[in-house]
Order: C-alpha cells, then structure tokens, then sequence
C-alpha cells in the first residue's frame, strides 16, 4: 500500500503502475479481503469480495495482499459497538484481511446483499438511478470520510479547475436526516476530542485532496491523516480539522505525531482557532516510525480548533496520527478520544439490487440515554431521475419533544460551492443552489420534509460555513409510537439532457420535482422506483445453482444501471456515479468495457454513449485541426483521451495520453457501428452515427503516414498497453484503425454516400505484422518481451475479429498472459475468458481466466470492484462490464451483425450453466440458455430472427416467435474438472 507522504512517482517506480492510476489524486477507501453476505429475508450467504479505488477523495486498498495499493483507507476498532458507534459520524470501522475469500453459494435468489458488522471488510456502497446518486455510509444516510469519503453525483455536474481542466464536482451530501431528543438528533453534528485527550486525526473533518490511510502500523487508532502530498507534489488545501472541547483558556503544549520517511525535512501548516504557522517536521526515518513534535499554543476557554493543513511552499511529504494539547508543563495525555456518539446494537444494512433501495435499520442510544429504533431507506427514484428520497420509520422508546434535522452536508462538496441557502418553514422546504467552480455548471436542490406524510412547521438552523443547509422541526413523541420521516429530494442542473432547459431554471425544476413527490407520498414515490426497476430487471443474466455468482452478475449491472439511463447522455467514467473517479471524465472504457454489457438487454440506456460523443463531435474535429501541419495536413475528428463536459481534451500534465492514446476514436466507432447492427435503425445511422464514423476516418486516413517500402504506418502512439509510450505500429491501434476505415465505407454503401477512396487503400495498407518464428502478433514494431499493463493485442480477437488462424490466437492469449502485469487492472482477464471461449481453449483456461478477472476485486459486503488488485478506482464499473461481457459475449458465443447475430456456444464444466433473458436485436427479444450439453435461444418477441450457429460458420437457422433453436454446446478439450479457482 502506498506511504501517502511518499511520493507516488516513487511508489509507480516501485510497482509498475500506470499512468493513469496516478495521474489522479486518491480518495478514501478500504481494501480487505471479505465474505460478503447476500441475503433475502430469512436466508444468507457469503460472497468473495475485495476493494479499489481513485480520486482526491476516492481511493481504496488492502493490507496484506495490498501492502503497496496506491491510495485508500482502512481503520480498525475493538468491536462492533464501537464501529457503530461510528456510525453517527459517517465513520466506519474497517480491518484489513489477508487474501481474498472465495465466494460462497446459499439459498436465495442473490438480489439481496447485506451486513450486520461493519467493523470489518466494509466498504459502503451507492445508490443511483443513471442521473443521481449518492454513496451512503454505514450510518445508513449523510456524509461520511471513511472508510471511504461519500460523495454525492450528478450527471454531468463538472467544474473547471484552476488548472483549466474539467473534473467532475460533488453535491452537498443530500441524505442527511437526523432524529433525536432535546435536538441531540442521530446522525447530525461532528467529532470533537476533549483537551487532555490523543485526538485520532483520521476522526476530524477531512477535505481538499487529504483522507485516511492505515497501511503503516503504529497508529493510535488504526488509521491516520495522509493524501498530503500526492505525484510527488504537495497536495494545497488538503486538510484535517480537529475541534477541541472543554479547553482551559491560557498556555498549553499541543503535540502533533508524525510519520516522515521521505529522508529529509518536511513543511506543513499548524492552524490553531485560524492562526496559521508552518511546522519542520524531521524525518522519522521510515513511514512505519513515528515521532511528536510539540509546539507551545494558547487556546480559548471551551471549543477551539486544530487544523494540519498544506499552504503554498509546503512539501508535506507526511502522515499526521493524531493530534493532541494538554497542560503546558503536564505529561502528554495517554487516553485515546472515542469516535463514538452514543452506542448502536441491532444493526444490519441491506441493498436492495430488485429496487435500489438501501436500508439501514438499528437501535441507537443517545448519549443521554434515550433509545431510539430506526429503519432508514435510502433511494435514487428510478422512475424519475430527478428525485431521491430518504426515508425513516423511528420508533423513540422514550416521551418527550423530538428533533427532526433535514440537512444537506457542505462537507460533501468539491469543486463547488452554495449560495442561496432558504427555508420555507410553512411548507417545510430548504432549498439551496449549488454551483461548480469556473461557474460551469449551476444545480438547485430541493428538500422537502414531511412526517407521517405531513407538513410540520420547520426553521432554518444555523450550519458552519462549508456550504451546508439545514432545517429542523420539533414535535412530541411517545413512547413505542412510531414516526415516518420523509426528505423528498428534488435536483436538476443547468446542462440537464432530459428536460427542457428553457422551461424552468434548476432550482424551479427541483422545486417542482420534491413537491410533487411530497404530494404523492412515500409508497408512491417507491412504488413507481420499484416498477421502474422491475421493467430493467426482465432482462437478466443468472447461473443457474449458484446464487453467490449470480448476485456477483447482477450487482455489476446494477451499478451500471445506477450510473446511467435513457436520456442522460453524459456517459460513463470508470468509476461510474459512485464517486469522481478518474475526475468524472469517460475514457475507452465506456465503449470498450461499459456499453457492450448494456448494449445487449439496454440498447436505448446505451446509446447515450454515442449521443454523448456525436453531441462533442466539433470538439474532436478542433483537436484534429490543431494536429495539422502544412506538412502532414490531419482532417476529421480526434476523440480525446479523456473528456468531460466540452469534449475538449483532460488529460493533465504531465501525462501524455491525450497525444497518443488514439485508439479511443476507433473504439468510438465501433460502438457507433455496434449500435446500428443491433438496432437496425438506417435513420438513426445517417443523421447521427454516419458524422462520427466519417470523420473518424478521414482522421485515420491521414494520420496515417505512406510507408516508402510500402503500406501505412501509424507512429508515434500509445496501444491500451500504457507502460509503452510512442511506439509505431501499435497492433491494436492499427487494427481499430483498419475496422474503423472499413465500418465508415460499408455505412457509406449502406446509406447511399460517397466514400473517400482513401479509406480503404489505408485500411489495406495499415500493418498487422505477425512474428513467424513466435507465431504471435507482436505488440508494436521493436516489441521484445516487456511486460504489458493490460489487455491489448488480446482484443484483436475480441472485440476487433481480425482475421487469424487458431493457433496464432491460441499463442497471442498464452504469449501475452504470462506478459501482462499481474497488479494491472481487471479486465484483461475477462477478454482471455471471452477468446478462450471461442477458440475452446483446452484444459482449464477459460474458466481460470474467468475467476481470475472476478475474484480478486470484489470488495464486501455489496459486490463492488477494485480496479487492480492494489486497489484503483472504487466502484470500478469497467471491471464490472468487463465481467458481464464474459457471460453476454463469451460464454453464448454470441456476436452482433447487420443481417443476424451468431451464437457459438461454450462452457467450462464447473459452471452448470448461464442463464440471459431480454436480449434486444433489431426489434426482437430473445431469451439464451446455455447448458452442460445443449444452449437454447428462445425468441420471445419480435419477427423472425436469423442466427448463424458458430462464429465464421455459413449455417444460417430462422428462429420464429415463441419457438425455440437448441445447439450443441463445446466444452474444453483435455481435463477441465481440477482447476485452481
């Protein structure tokens, strides 16, 4: 795991990272081996699992087996008591596992994923309906910093930086809702550590790019502030904020314990009740060894604040434990400050994968000692993307004046900031327009509250100056009576791409929505949401027999399906809507792992992807102008690597992609044509796909250059493998140049237009060398061996067909797989399972590279995925596409055309069978069951569908409606019953 005051070019050094993975800050996560549980009322089993993640805020790791991940967060605590106890906090307790569990079987149906210990192998999970979402902490609403910081996301809702790069913001946490007596409500007000106390600083207040860590041992309480300097650069603004209590006014000694193994003196700054000094912090000599560095102060009688901060001219290459002042003269303290406010028992959270609806429900007991039941729900309305709701049924066993608190919490914010704070108290509404740094994007939120779905008279409160907003009401309760308490959750923004723009502004449209769902009521709300998912689910991928893989496959698509929707077309990040991820921004992996997972059951869902790259298709064609030279003249459109809101290009310095990395355009183009071969729809391919398909051939046309010995050449390029930089003749960058030539004239001949006759010369003349002594496509001209990131040549086979015999692909899956990284990222596993099911790989290989491209990225107890196995991106949704792919594309053999589809089926013999309803094709629906000996395809809707049997193969069958065609299915040649899993 990575030491986050060392320098992340120092940690890349050591474990061959990409560039990718550190060109963004880290964020907040816990990476542990875990047994997930999936449960439905009465029954529950476990589930292997693991965790990653990235960003300043959005970053997770392990322990043992991730002893270097790059960025993430783990805390530990005594017991479940405490953990909970946590909870009030949005802090979650969290060890470290050694390995991976593998997964468990049990007797449900696997749609229901729960917990009832969040002291270990936790890892808080999102909800989202494709518009909205929101990461919601094991307190079961609100804001919290760990294990993993819980951001709140809006489509589309990005900023400009200082850097004038776009990177996606984060709302105030909007399910905050807080109930209690006396107004000391559960789930509202923050941390504070006593004076004469050891105050843990991975319990403060942590923002700016800074969250907790607990790779290095030593700490007092299992974690520590660090994220203080990242890529080698200080990380300005990063902060932890420490509140004291109960301080004498005059002299004190504060003590500030420290970890600085850079070799040498660091800087940071010292805040005490906003008075500012710069510490020299020595070097403690590893990061594993900790020093106190004491400083005399003078405090104010009460409250006052702590704060280790990152100025201008800092190095802040350091991890700060804990925090503490006492006595001037006196001994340090030795009591260590609990993170706890009140105690939890009971507890159990579940997801919902049917609904999305997260429920949290537990008995609390306030500090005080009143005793309340709660049972939270917490959803993002699938049937209206605009509205989330938090729901809770609290049950005081106490009498007496209650405090209901809606909020929404500033410390959710980035990149952004709040004005216009209101409360309505007749109709109990708080609204407040949040707005994206660089004023790039403005979004209205809407809250209104109702209990036992009435209007309760509410005041504004007043909130610190973070961006918050809050409004409460007080009511009497009697004990064992329960109480509905219920935020309705307008949002809407001023880049929307569902509604009308000019209609209403996005504080009128947000207004709107929480209004009319507060009229409607909260089983309305919820039973619309439940339908609206109850249509996504008819489709659905199963394994028959084992239902923990089954929840394994249908939490993937969930969190797909949490991430985007029908006309919200701002695309996918790696990332998803769980978090700002790789800054928000869509890379290849929406076209190449994302949308093919989607494209399959949810064709309307996924070709928001292509109305997302045809909507910045003028941005493309500026950056291929600025590529011309009088030289070398560059037409067309070049996609940029990395893309946000203009479509202008976001890689940051010092990372080069955005130059090189050119196969994203290709990659754009065969989903563009993939769309039209599983819809069919002439009209949509000329007046929206046929601009994108025809300049991304003439940029290939004439990027490529004349080769004098004859042929074309594309030099100066990355291929997906991103360990080698400025390569010529990428074979995977050459081959989706070639595909994406040849898809440009075929639409050309389909829709009647004109094709530059330059298109296919250059395809005929790119370069797919192949060595004949290896009898493997080597990687690019000059390629010896070295090892690779990720999948690349692989994907010649799938997706890009190109043409080969058995036995060279055969050799490229065996050659690169002993090359690639072992520590990269997920999914160059599932496309070996997908080519070694279609070439009927022997032994044990497609079903290996199956559990390998699964298994050791799971994190507990909600199915969600690291990136790597050192952790990455959290929650990796690429990964996950990557896995749905295996069973859409691999398993059924299955593959889209313009006159049929092919199904050439394959299974390995320890999966009894898989199980797809719903797959869309030209206006059929067709159900796929592939079995141990014989896979059913079963159409269900539509005119007549034609299958071709076998990839390659001339047998063309015409399956009617409501008839079934049944095919042999291949199996693995040699002993496939005694593998390693």
């Amino acid at each position: 795991m990575k030491e986050y005051g060392e320098s992340v070019d120092d940690i890349e050094v050591r474990l061959g990272t990409s560039r990718r993975m550190s060109a963004w800050g880290r964020f907040t996560a816990v990476a542990t081996a875990a047994v997930s549980k999936v449960t439905s009322p009465g029954a529950r089993a476990g589930s292997g699992a693991r965790d990653r993640n990235r960003t300043a805020e959005d970053t997770v790791p392990s322990a043992t087996a991730r002893r270097h991940a790059l960025s993430r967060t783990t805390r530990r605590t005594a017991s479940i008591g405490l953990a909970l106890a946590c909870l009030l906090l949005g802090m979650v307790a969290v060890p470290a596992s050694p390995a991976p569990v593998q997964a468990q079987s049990g007797g449900d149906d696997g749609w229901v994923l729960s917990t009832t210990d969040t002291s270990k192998d936790y890892h808080p999970t999102f909800i989202g309906n494709g518009y909205l979402a929101a990461r919601v902490p094991a307190a079961g609403h609100g804001y919290g910093s760990t294990p993993i910081v819980t951001q709140s996301q809006l489509a589309g809702f990005y900023a400009r930086l200082p850097s004038k790069f776009e990177d996606r913001a984060s709302l105030p946490s909007w399910t905050t809702l807080g109930f209690g007596r006396n107004g000391a409500a559960y789930g509202i007000g923050r941390w504070s550590c006593a004076f004469n106390q050891l105050c843990p600083a991975m319990y403060g207040q942590i923002s700016g790019g800074a969250f907790v860590e607990t790779s290095h041992p030593g700490s007092v309480a299992g974690g520590y502030l660090a994220g203080l300097n990242s890529n080698n650069t200080p990380t300005v603004g990063g902060t932890g904020v420490v509140p004291i209590r109960d301080a004498p006014a005059g002299k004190a000694t504060l003590a500030v314990r420290y970890a600085n193994g850079s070799g040498g003196p660091q800087t940071i700054h010292l805040g005490v009740n906003g008075t500012l000094q710069q510490l020299t912090l020595s070097s403690t000599g590893g990061w594993d060894d900790w020093a106190v560095q004491t400083v005399p102060v003078t405090l104010t009688a009460g409250a006052n604040t702590l704060k280790i901060t990152v100025e201008e001219g800092d190095t802040a290459r350091v991890n700060v434990d804990h925090l503490t002042v006492y006595p001037d003269g006196a001994q340090p303290p030795t009591e260590v400050a609990s993170a706890t406010v009140g105690t939890t028992s009971k507890y159990q959270q579940s997801m919902d994968l049917r609904t999305g609806v997260l429920s949290t429900s537990f008995d609390w007991t306030s500090p005080a000692g009143d005793t309340t039941s709660f049972d939270y729900e917490v959803n993002a309305n699938r049937a209206d993307g605009h509205l989330g709701t938090v729901s809770v049924r609290a049950v005081p066993h106490w009498s007496g004046t209650a405090t209901v608190v809606d909020q929404f919490d500033g410390q959710g914010l980035k990149y952004a900031s709040t004005r216009n704070r209101r409360v309505d108290g007749r109709t109990a509404t708080l609204s407040q327009t949040v707005v994206s740094d660089g004023n790039l994007v403005t979004a209205g939120l809407n809250s209104v509250l109702r209990v036992n779905e009435k209007a309760v008279p509410t005041k504004a409160m007043d909130e610190p100056d973070d961006g918050s907003a809050a409004q409460s009401a007080t009511i009497p309760v009697r004990a064992g009576q329960p109480l509905r308490i219920t935020k309705y959750v307008g949002v809407a923004s001023s880049v929307d791409t569902d509604r009308s723009l000019r209609s209403a502004t996005p504080q009128q449209a947000a207004a709107k929505t929480a209004a009319r769902a507060a009229a409607d009521g909260y089983q309305q709300a919820l039973a619309r949401n439940n339908k609206a998912w109850s249509r996504l689910w008819q489709a659905s991928i199963s394994i028959p027999g084992d239902t923990a893989m089954t929840a394994q496959i249908r939490a993937s698509m969930f969190y797909l399906l949490a991430s985007t929707r029908a006309g919200v077309n701002w695309s996918l990040s790696p990332a998803g809507l769980s978090s700002d991820g790789y800054g928000g921004h869509v890379f290849w992996d929406t076209e190449t792992w994302m949308y093919p997972a989607l494209l399959a059951q949810y064709p309307d869902i996924a070709n928001g992807a292509n109305t997302y790259r045809q909507k910045l298709l003028p941005a493309a064609r500026a950056a291929a102008k600025e590529l011309s030279t009088p030289t070398h003249p560059i037409k067309g459109a070049k996609f940029p690597w990395q893309s946000a809101l203009t479509g202008k290009e976001e890689t940051p310095p010092p990372w080069n992609e955005g130059n090189t990395e050119l196969h994203i355009s290709s990659d754009i183009a065969l989903a563009q044509w993939q769309y039209y071969q599983a819809s069919g729809d002439k009209a949509w391919l000329r007046d929206k796909a046929w601009p994108v398909l025809k300049d991304i051939a003439d940029f290939w046309a004439t990027r490529a250059e004349p080769d004098p010995a004859g042929g074309y050449d594309i030099n100066d390029v990355m291929g997906p493998d991103e360990y080698h930089d400025y390569v010529d003749n990428s074979v995977t960058t050459n081959a989706g140049a070639q595909a994406s030539l040849r898809i440009a004239a075929r639409a050309a001949r389909i829709l009647g237009r004109p094709a530059d006759p330059e298109w296919s010369k250059v395809a005929d003349g790119l370069k797919i060398p192949v060595d004949t002594k290896l009898n493997i496509h080597p990687e690019f001209e000059g390629y010896n061996g070295q090892t690779v990131k990720q999948a690349d040549v692989t994907l010649l086979q799938y997706p890009w067909s190109v043409p080969m015999s058995p036995s060279l692909a055969q050799n490229d899956l065996d050659y690169y797989q002993a090359r690639t990284d072992p520590n990269g990222p997920s999914m160059t596993d599932a496309i070996a399972t997908i080519a070694s099911a279609a070439l009927g790989s022997p032994g044990c290989q497609t079903y290996t590279y199956m559990r390998n491209s699964v298994d050791p990225y799971q994190a507990a107890p909600f199915n969600q995925w690291y990136e790597t196995r050192n952790g990455g991106a959290f929650n990796f949704t690429t990964g996950q596409g990557g896995y749905l792919q295996e069973f859409l594309y691999g398993f059924t053999g299955m593959r889209w055309g313009t006159d049929a589809i092919t199904i050439d089926p394959f299974l390995p013999p320890q999966l009894p069978g898989v199980d797809i309803t719903g797959v869309k094709w030209q206006g059929r629906t067709f159900d796929l069951s592939v079995g141990q000996q014989t896979t059913k395809l079963t159409l269900s809707s539509g005119p007549p569908l034609p299958v071709q049997v076998g990839i390659g193969s001339d047998d063309i069958r015409k399956v009617k409606p409501g008839t079934a065609l049944q095919v042999p299915t291949r199996h693995p040649a040699g002993d496939a019953t005694q593998c390693d899993s």
